[in-house]
């Protein structure tokens, strides 16, 4: 009778394990600074103990980093996640040559990349918050980088007509949040302190876990 029971929650076992989601988040600075991520993650298990969940990032990259450097998709399709948190456009929005039909094709051929190789895996885009860049490059006046909203409203417009895609529009519901802290963001004002990082993973963590269709019922 024992074994016979051992052998019932062996399977049991077995068999939610194997319905754990996988959850891989991607993206620049913003991610690689750890803090973030780890957040995203505790945020999520605090309702999904069960997940697989993993990172990785680069400084500096953008959407179109990935066409020039395809190894940058490696991490994703050997993990091949459920889930694909995308935390990308800082950069973009930075580029002297940035336009929005640009920003559009760079972000397509990402999508049309991860897509065919991963069909089944859903993708949530995070927007770029509000930051600030200087008037000349590294010298002048320091100003509201307005593009960071321009790459935002191509994100949403993109996830409007692209199944299994999702945005959390964290450039519209941060607001001026962080640039409006001098304890959660850096004297570049773009990246965040530690807390700043903690307060946007705990951002975007709630919002993942409000998308329902992302959490399917056990045994649907």
């Amino acid at each position: 009778m024992l074994r016979k029971l051992t052998c019932i929650l062996l399977c049991t076992g077995c068999f939610f394990g194997g319905l754990a989601q996988k959850v891989f988040m991607t993206g620049d600075s913003h991610v690689n600074s750890k803090t973030y991520p780890k957040k995203v993650e505790t945020i999520l298990r605090s309702q999904h103990p069960d997940i697989d969940f993993n990172w990785w990032a680069k400084n500096g990259i953008c959407f179109y980093s990935f066409k020039f450097n395809p190894e940058y998709y490696d991490s994703i399709f050997a993990f091949q996640p459920d889930i694909l948190i995308v935390h990308l456009g800082t950069n973009g929005a930075y580029d002297t040559n940035f336009t929005k039909a640009s920003f559009r094709q760079e972000l397509n051929a990402f999508y049309e990349t991860i897509n065919k190789k991963l069909p089944d895996t859903k993708i949530v885009f995070v927007t770029p918050f509000t930051n600030k860049r200087r008037k000349y490059k590294k010298k002048g006046s320091w100003r509201i980088n307005y593009k960071n909203r321009d790459v935002a409203d191509e994100i949403v417009a993109f996830v409007e007509t692209h199944p299994d895609t999702y945005v959390i529009d964290n450039n519209a519901d941060a607001g001026m949040r962080f640039l409006n802290s001098r304890v959660m963001i850096r004297h570049d004002y773009v990246h965040l302190t530690d807390w700043g990082y903690k307060v946007l993973g705990e951002q975007v963590g709630n919002e993942i876990l409000n998308i329902e269709s992302l959490w399917p019922e056990r045994g649907e």
